[in-house]
C-alpha cells in the first residue's frame, strides 16, 4: 500500500513519508489532463522506474490508490498527498486558484514552495498552473511574467519556443525578459554557449511586426550580452534558424498547436495512402525503421511538457492530452532541470542582464 501524506490545514505543512525527500522528489497533479488519472498514474509508475525518483500523486487519495492497484509498485517511491478538489480544464484559472484552496493544484505548488518538492508537474489546466505558480510558489526575483519555454523539433535539432501560451497579452519589456530567459535555458539546458535570438514575426526585415514586435525587437538591439538576431518567420522555424525563438503566448500558443495539427494530418495522410496501394505497403515495410525515427521526431510527447520559467521554484505544464509516456518524459524533464539548477542559473542571467543593463545607461548618461 503506498505512503498517503496527510495534510495538515491549520499550519499548511506536510508529513513526510520516510525518505521520500532523501531521493529528488517530483509532485505529480494526478487530477490533471484529459487522460486523468490513469495515464497520469502510469507515468508516475514508469518515471519512478526509470529515473528512480520520488514521484508524489497529488489528488483524491482513493482514485489514485485505485489506479496504483493495477501496476507493480514495490520498492518504488510513489507516495500519495491529499487534494480534495480538481480545477478543471474549463475553469477559470483566477477564481479556480483562489476558490479552490485544496485543488490538486494549488497543494502541488505549495509543495515547492515549502520545499517537500523540487518541482511540479501538471497536465492540467495552464492558466491554473500559471497563476498557482505565481501565486504560491512566486517569481524570479526581477521577473515580471513567468513564460512556458518547451522545445520545437525542427531538421537540426529543436528551437525553443517561448512564451508558448501562458501570457496572451504582454508588453516590450515582458518580451525582453523572455529572450533574456530563454538564453538561459539554452545556455544550461541545451548546452549552447552564445544562443542565437530571434523573433517571432511576418517578415525577416526590420521594422515588420505589429506595435509589439516592432518595440520588442528595438529592446532587444539593445540588450547587453544578448545575442540577438532580428526576426524570424514561421516559415523558417522549422529550419533550425534560431536557438530560441521569442513571442508573446497567444502567437506562440497558436504557432505550436497548429504546427502539431499540421504534423499529425501528414503523418494520417501518408498511413492513407500507403495502404491504398500493395506495392507502398511492401516499401513502407522496408522502411519502417526510418518511418519510426520520423514519427518519434515529430511526436511531442518526447519532449514531455513546457517549464514554466520565471518562477522562483520549478513547475513543468505537460501537453493536456499527454498519454503515460509524455507525463514520463514531463517528469524526466523536471529531473534534467532540477540536476541543472535552472532556477538559479535564471535569477543568476536575470541579476547579469540587469547590472549591464545598468551600466549601459550610466555610460550613455554621462
Amino acid at each position: 500500500m503506498p505512503d498517503i501524506i496527510d495534510v495538515q490545514k491549520n499550519n499548511e505543512s506536510y508529513s513526510q513519508p520516510r525518505g521520500a525527500h532523501s531521493m529528488m522528489n517530483i509532485a505529480l497533479d494526478a487530477m490533471g489532463g484529459d487522460h486523468a488519472p490513469q495515464a497520469i498514474v502510469a507515468g508516475a509508475v514508469e518515471a519512478a522506474k526509470e529515473y528512480g525518483v520520488t514521484v508524489s500523486l497529488v489528488g483524491k487519495a482513493d482514485v489514485i490508490e485505485a489506479e496504483l492497484k493495477k501496476y507493480k509498485t514495490a520498492g518504488l517511491n510513489l507516495p500519495i498527498v491529499p487534494a480534495s478538489q480538481v480545477i478543471e480544464m474549463d475553469d477559470k484559472p483566477a477564481q479556480a486558484v483562489r476558490t479552490k484552496p485544496d485543488s490538486s493544484m494549488v497543494v502541488g505548488c505549495k509543495m515547492v514552495k515549502r520545499g517537500e518538492a523540487d518541482a511540479f508537474v501538471s497536465a492540467g489546466n495552464t492558466g491554473g498552473a500559471m497563476t498557482a505558480g505565481i501565486l504560491h510558489v512566486g517569481r524570479v526575483r526581477g521577473i515580471m511574467r513567468p513564460a512556458l519555454i518547451g522545445p520545437f523539433p525542427t531538421v537540426k535539432g529543436v528551437t525553443l519556443i517561448l512564451d508558448m501560451g501562458a501570457n496572451a497579452d504582454v508588453r516590450p519589456e515582458h518580451m525582453q525578459q523572455f529572450a533574456i530567459m530563454g538564453q538561459m535555458y539554452s545556455r544550461t539546458i541545451m548546452g549552447i554557449e552564445n544562443p542565437s535570438i530571434r523573433l517571432l514575426s511576418n517578415g525577416e526585415e526590420a521594422g515588420k511586426g505589429n506595435q509589439l514586435v516592432i518595440a520588442t525587437s528595438k529592446l532587444l538591439e539593445h540588450t547587453p550580452g544578448l545575442n540577438f538576431q532580428g526576426n524570424i518567420e514561421s516559415k523558417d522555424v522549422p529550419k533550425g534558424l534560431a536557438d530560441v525563438v521569442v513571442t508573446d503566448g497567444f502567437t506562440g500558443n497558436i504557432f505550436v498547436k497548429t504546427a502539431e495539427t499540421t504534423a499529425s494530418l501528414m503523418n494520417s495522410v501518408i498511413t492513407e495512402e500507403i495502404k491504398k496501394n500493395p506495392i507502398a505497403v511492401l516499401g513502407a515495410l522496408m522502411a519502417k525503421g526510418s518511418l519510426k525515427r520520423v514519427r518519434e521526431r515529430m511526436d511531442d510527447s518526447h519532449y514531455g511538457g513546457a517549464v514554466l520559467i520565471g518562477l522562483s521554484g520549478l513547475v513543468i505544464v505537460a501537453h493536456g492530452r499527454s498519454n503515460p509516456f509524455a507525463i514520463r518524459h514531463a517528469i524526466r524533464v523536471a529531473k534534467q532541470a532540477i540536476e541543472q539548477d535552472i532556477i538559479g542559473m535564471i535569477q543568476k542571467g536575470v541579476e547579469q542582464s540587469a547590472t549591464l543593463m545598468g551600466m549601459v545607461e550610466a555610460e550613455e548618461a554621462s
